[in-house]
């Protein structure tokens, strides 16, 4: 209304809504047969064309305006419309090419100034991304341009990055604003919207926003969403069409710089987790190679640290992904975190390996290493129980000082997590808890001790089927209670007393004499510590 050529126009009704934003005018007749969206479209009639039957289709019609060319004052109808349509008379000297073509000009010039904004906007945040300088970067400089609030958040509705902008709005309560219309965006951006730009209104503290998001969509995985907030009152269309275009050049460029983040995390988590591999089982070349790698981690070669172990039950057979393991492994380094304890964690096979840093010893005051490994190793049980819905198993080795000891508390609590696995013991597990095992896996790996159980066990293996080893071990473990191990066995008394006669038979001893059967557990003891030894060996090699 302010150009030259409409000096001469009057408002006639719906003055309070010319700020509507219009690209095309079309003739009365054109408007009349048009049955698509017109509220982007001005009509262009004269006077002496518009009866009554014609001014109410176009009042209904939902055209932005009517510009009526007459002589006189124009006269229209009473159509009780709200609200009121917006009328324009002009004087019959403006002709209707020129009015076209002020439309057609304002609209391409509206257009192209769009486009140069939307290239000024990608050609700012590209060059920031291509100097690597990172997402906090990129969102400062998109809030700069837009002269908005920027928040760029993950799949979980985090903030990733975040700019106050000349609102200076609080992070904390934005992404709770968010989270509470969490519902409202998974629905107005479902998955596959590639690039896909809406409008939320958001309330942040009882103070109304206008939120422009985007999806951030790269190669079929969504990384979370672009948001602009605009507390501007009397926001209009061409700042909503503003945002709208910086937020389209910004989600790529976001995106991008998302993957660039996550392909290094994950390069230096590969390189870290081939360090932890190498401590566990020691496979430095010297101590030269270890404290080098050691420094590019800043970790404390001569610090004391003890290993926990994690498996439940087979992960990975359960359909878990590696990526979940990782995932948990990650979560393992997080617990209970401190300045004065560093962890690190692994996936080695289906266990999880956390090296744990613990307090040194003192001269004169009781050791906290074995309370701080087992803290630990609950707060991990009960944490990687909930978020893997099952039974998970925890155990850990004793505290050793320096590096090049991580190996053997490793060995220690592989062995503590397979006895804990065959022993049923309830609870977290440590290798010094199992004292009476830990001093017999020595024993059990000496030739001695394997010849002592295969004198007493070879025996019963070469019975049928070899179940009378299982017999044995029950009953000594009832106590020698006979009723007990057949109620465990789910056999017969009778039958559990002929068992127990072949055994003796067999051995050449009576099975209930106390010295019998403290031999019997003692032979059954050093084959399990054996069985485990040797697996936990073969692991350590194969690892």
């Amino acid at each position: 209304m302010q150009e030259r050529l409409l000096r001469g126009a009057t408002v006639v009704s719906g003055a309070d809504r010319l700020d509507q934003q219009v690209r095309w005018c079309h003739t009365l007749l054109d408007v009349l047969r048009e049955d698509g969206d017109l509220s982007t479209t001005v009509a262009l009639a004269d006077e002496t064309e518009l009866d009554a039957h014609r001014w109410g289709t176009l009042m209904r019609s939902g055209c932005a305006a009517v510009v009526v060319r007459g002589e006189g004052k124009t006269r229209m109808p009473t159509i009780p419309l709200d609200p009121a349509p917006v009328v324009v008379h002009v004087p019959m000297s403006v002709s209707r090419r020129a009015l076209v073509e002020l439309v057609a000009t304002l609209s391409l010039a509206h257009e192209t100034h769009v486009l140069q904004y939307g290239q000024r906007v990608h050609s700012t945040l590209a060059g920031l991304l291509h100097r690597g300088a990172g997402l906090t970067a990129l969102c400062s400089r998109l809030a700069w341009l837009s002269e908005c609030s920027v928040a760029v958040l993950g799949t979980d509705l985090h903030l990733l990055a975040f700019d106050p902008g000349p609102a200076q709005l609080d992070p904390a309560a934005v992404t709770s604003a968010v989270k509470d219309a969490a519902d409202r965006l998974a629905e107005l951006t479902p998955r596959g919207a590639h690039h896909q730009v809406v409008v939320l209104d958001l309330v942040v503290r009882d103070r109304p926003l206008t939120c422009v998001v985007g999806v951030i969509e790269l190669v079929e995985q969504r990384d979370g969403w672009v948001m602009l907030l605009d507390d501007t009152a009397a926001i209009n269309d061409h700042d909503i069409a503003e945002h709208r275009v910086a937020v389209e050049q910004a989600v790529t460029i976001v995106g991008t710089e998302l993957l660039r983040v996550r392909g290094l995390e994950r390069a230096e988590e590969r390189a870290r987790g081939n360090f932890l591999h190498a401590l566990l089982h020691a496979r430095f070349s010297n101590r030269a190679d270890l404290m080098a790698r050691a420094l590019h981690y800043d970790f404390d070669v001569d610090g004391r640290y003890g290993v926990v172990v994690i498996h439940s039950g087979g992960l990975i057979a359960r359909g878990d992904s590696p990526t979940r393991l990782a995932d948990m492994a990650r979560e393992a380094t997080r617990l209970l975190e401190s300045p004065d304890h560093q962890t690190l964690a692994a996936v080695v096979g289906d266990v999880i390996a956390v090296v744990r840093q613990v307090s040194p010893t003192r001269r004169g005051q009781a050791d906290p290493a074995m309370d701080e490994l087992r803290d630990f190793a609950t707060a991990l049980d009960r944490r990687l129980a909930e978020r893997s819905h099952g039974d998970v198993l925890v155990a850990y080795g004793r505290p050793v000082s320096g590096a090049e000891g991580i190996s053997e508390s490793y060995r220690e609590a592989r062995v503590a997590l397979d006895l804990r696995q065959r022993l049923q013991v309830a609870g977290v597990c440590g290798f010094a808890d199992l004292r009476v095992d830990s001093v017999l896996l020595e024993l059990a790996q000496q030739q001695n001790g394997r010849d002592f159980s295969a004198e007493l066990l070879d025996p019963l293996r070469a019975e049928r089927d070899g179940s009378l080893v299982e017999v044995a071990r029950v009953y000594v473990e009832a106590g020698g209670n006979l009723n007990e191990a057949a109620r465990r066995l789910s056999v017969h008394r009778n039958t559990m007393l002929y068992k127990l006669e072949r055994i003796s038979r067999l051995l050449q001893r009576d099975v209930r004499d106390p010295d019998s059967q403290f031999a019997l557990w003692l032979a059954v003891r050093l084959t399990d510590l054996d069985e485990s030894a040797r697996r936990v060996s073969r692991d350590l090699t194969s690892g």
